[in-house]
Parts: C-alpha cells; structure tokens; sequence
C-alpha cells in the first residue's frame, strides 16, 4: 500500500510517496512559474502544479494500483476563492501578503481585539484569512460560494467537496477555538456567511473519493481516498513523532518555527497578546502553538551569499556545500558577539516590527569571517529561547525538541540549539517530515492504524545532541545580555 503525501509551500508544491513501513517511495518537486516578488498564485497555476506532482509520483511507482489515499496539507492564512459553478473568482493571495485594508480595521474595532482573542485564540491581524475575504467580496466579479483554504481547495480539485480542517480553520480569525466550530457572532460581525465557508473536518479526515476524470488524468484507481491534511506545521510536528504534552518540533528553514505541544487554553489573554496561537492537535484534547521568527535561515543564507564567491571554490575542492565549509570552520566555543537577528524585521513571535533591522555587538579586530557564522547562529537561537522564555511564563514548556528542516543538518547549530535552550535536541533522519506526516494521516484514515504509533515508525532519528552543562552557564549569562540589548532596541523602535 501507498501513500501521497502533498506539501504545499508558498513557492511550489511536493508530492511524496511512502509505502506502509515509511520507505520514501518517490518524490516530485515543482516551483510555481511566478516573478520575483509576486504574492499572487493563480488558482490554475497551483492546480496544475498539483495535477503534475501526482502524476510524476505515479509514474515513478511499480504499480499506481497500489496508491490508497492523497493527502493535502499547506501553508495557512490564504484560500481560494470559487464562485458556484468552481470557477476563480481571483488569485490566491499568498500569506505573506500585506492585506492591511480600512474595512478589516473597522471590523476589529467594532468587535474588540480581545473578543477575537477569546474566541479565534489569536491576536486579530490583516495576515490572516479574514482580511482577504473581505477584500475578495468587494471586488469579486461574481458572488463567493466558497472561501476554500490552499489544502482544501486541492481536495476539492480532487474529489469535489468543499472542505477543510481544524488548524487551516484556526488561521481564519473566524474559527471558536474551544466550540471548534465557526463563530456565529464573528460571522454576524464580518458579513462572511457559514455557506460561504467550507466544512470543517477533523484533521486527516476523508474528504471524499478521487474523481473519476481525474483519477484517469493522473493514472489513478477510481478508489483512491482523498485526505485534509492541515497547517504544514501540524504535519511537521506529526511527521517529527510528536505525541506527548511537553514535546515540540523545531522546522528550521528559511523562518523557523518551534511548536510545542500543550495541554490547555492559557486562561490569560498575555499568550494571544504575543501573538501566540491555540491550535488544537488532532483529537489529543492538546494544543499546539508557533514560536517563530522569519530571520533565522534566511540569516545564514545572506552570510553564505555575501562569501559565496570566495569559498565556492574551495567548497568545491573538498566536495561539500559552502554550508559546511562554515560549519567545518565554525569555532566550537561560545562566541563574545552577540546579534540581534533582525536583518528581515522583527517578525512572528513575540514581537512584529518590519522596520527593525540587524545588529551586531562586542565586535573586535580579533574576530574573523567565522566568529561572525558562530554568532549568528547564535544570535537567531537567542530569539527562540526568548520565545521559549515567553511561552513558559504562560505555562507551556517543552523538554524534549525534535528538530528537522535544512537547519537540522548542521552538528553545529544543533548543539548551540542544545546549549542555549537548554534541552535534548533529537534530529529527524527524514528531510521530508511534513509530507511524511501527510502520508501518515492517509494510511490512518483509509487502515484505522494509529497516526502516533506510525510517525514513531516512520521518522527515524539521528542521534540526540544533549546540552553542554560547561556553556550553558556561558550561554546563560549572555542571554541575559541579549535581552537587555533587545530591550533597548525594542524601547527606541517600537
């Protein structure tokens, strides 16, 4: 038996197949045709770029027969738009997308931002889905039949109803976290109607089976089940093996993001005022949230570029990237640098501010090209123990951190991760975590088969990197002195 599973990032989309033991089967890649700099995704572009990953996927197999379920997961915060024939009623505005608009203030002003966090359990912001419903409706050509989130509106691609799950709901600003239903009251308030919206299934749950015109289009059996997966963090963190409360997952990318799982609603609404979110995981009755900045990999590629053409050369000799020359070179002890990692803004958790910029403190004429690699990875870890600090004083705390994502093959960042937050840190062996995750829901659904018991099957771990007691005490008195540059920063920009 196989199983697909879809991942839909922002800049392309991923299918990947894995049989009933979590052996990665097959897997198809494709970045959307876009510009530089574009925060639109035509409806037809994703579609296609679904319909050829599959269909690559299968090709790749032995035997298409042996495929039993697809299952979606994606970015959160956008949707597609349909009219009632499923026709686009405009692109999909991709999730890091200014959508400040007037009539989104007015709404929140009218509701209350604290009547957002009690009930959606986020803190009311333009990047979520509602902002760009409400711009949708006023220039949509036609009249909404439904908002369908990015995974959803694949499923609906696939089998023809209109669905979607529990987290991608979450991102909406109209989703009652605790009733897990959608909010009457923020629905009277906004204008958006329950028809407008898509029916809200459990986390791997089926939405239906494969169309026939397209099961025949990819090379499919007409049996084929079609599964909402979630948020792509949700996958991640399943794909990692995360079950027990007290337990996170740490994708480091381009951003990075710790999700640790929790087990209720913090009663204070300080948690929603720092931008933390209440997501619940599967049917655990626990919570999951983001920790997360968006300077974090992004950081580390800038410094490889800005010495690209001085080591690609040397990288080349020795037949490794320019990420492990750094790596190879980066000295083994705590440096006196401190950064503040902000070179993209200050962005995600705790605090958001896109005029923020990077610093760097304590620099000497001592200092080389990789004292400045040490630091940074450094200074981007600060930033989540900070977070990690944050999620504490509201009573989540997380002991044990699956790591995965391109950040969890440095030896090195994962030791500093160790030594600064001061926990285990358990690399996953898979680079594919969230479409692992994805499959794993598909082979639960169609089987019965436990998810968790599965994931711990699948994942497979590298060893776990244990903090060193000798610096963390060095790292410990340097927070200290990250947050009081931090403070000093945060007082005179925001």
């Amino acid at each position: 038996m196989i199983s697909l599973g879809i991942d839909i990032g922002g800049t392309g989309a991923k299918c990947v197949a894995f049989d009933e033991n979590g052996n990665q089967k097959a897997i198809s890649y494709v970045e959307y045709p876009l510009e530089a700099g574009m925060v639109n995704l035509p409806q037809q572009i994703l579609t296609e770029s679904i319909e050829k990953v599959i269909a690559d996927c299968v090709k790749m197999l032995p035997d298409a027969k042996d495929i039993a379920a697809i299952t979606v997961s994606s970015f959160g915060e956008s949707f597609a738009a349909i009219d009632k024939d499923g026709k686009s009623l405009g692109d999909i505005i991709l999730y890091f997308a200014n959508a400040e608009n007037a009539e989104f203030d007015e709404l929140v002003k009218k509701v209350g931002p604290e009547k957002f966090m009690r009930i959606a359990r986020i803190l009311p912001d333009a990047s979520y889905s509602l902002a760009k419903m409400l711009y949708t409706k006023k220039v949509a050509e036609r009249p909404v039949w439904k908002f369908l989130f990015v995974a959803g509106f694949v499923c609906y691609k696939l089998c023809g109803n209109p669905i979607c799950d529990v987290s991608l709901a979450c991102r909406s600003l109209l989703y009652d976290v605790q009733k897990q239903d959608w909010s009457d009251e923020l629905l009277e308030a906004s204008g958006i109607t329950r028809e407008e919206l898509p029916e809200v299934l459990p986390t791997g749950g089926i939405a239906g089976k494969i169309l026939p015109e397209v099961a025949e289009k990819m090379g499919l059996s007409a049996d084929v089940a079609v599964v909402i997966g979630s948020h792509d963090q949700i996958v991640n963190a399943l794909g990692a093996g995360v079950s027990q409360i007290g337990e996170a997952v740490d994708v480091s990318g381009t951003c990075e993001c710790i999700e640790p799982l929790y087990a209720g609603i913090p009663e204070s609404l300080d948690f929603q005022k720092l931008n933390f979110a209440c997501v619940p995981y599967f049917t655990t009755g626990g919570y999951v949230t983001y920790a997360y900045n968006i300077s974090a990999g992004s950081v580390i590629r800038w410094y490889r570029d800005f010495f690209r053409d001085r080591l690609t050369e040397e990288a080349g000799k020795k037949g490794v990237s320019v990420y492990d020359l750094f790596n190879q070179m980066c000295p083994d002890e705590p440096t006196d640098i401190i950064v503040l990692p902000f070179l993209q803004g200050m962005g995600g958790t705790p605090d958001v501010d896109a005029s923020a910029t990077g610093s760097f403190f304590g620099v000497t004429t001592n200092n080389r090209m990789e004292d400045f690699y040490r630091a940074l990875l450094e200074g981007v870890t600060y930033e989540m123990r900070y977070n990690q600090e944050k999620l504490a004083e509201n009573g989540v705390v997380f002991e044990k951190l699956f790591a995965c994502g391109g950040g969890s093959k440095s030896q090195k960042w994962l030791q500093i991760k160790a030594d600064i937050l001061g926990c285990d840190i358990i690399p996953t062996s898979s680079d594919e975590t969230g479409a692992m995750g994805s499959a794993i829901l598909g082979f639960a659904a169609v089987t019965g088969r436990d998810k968790f018991e599965m994931a711990k099957k699948f994942a497979g771990y590298r060893d776990t990197v244990h903090p060193n007691p000798e610096y963390r005490k060095i790292y410990d008195e340097k927070y200290e002195k990250y947050k009081k540059l931090r403070r000093i920063y945060t007082e005179e920009v925001l």
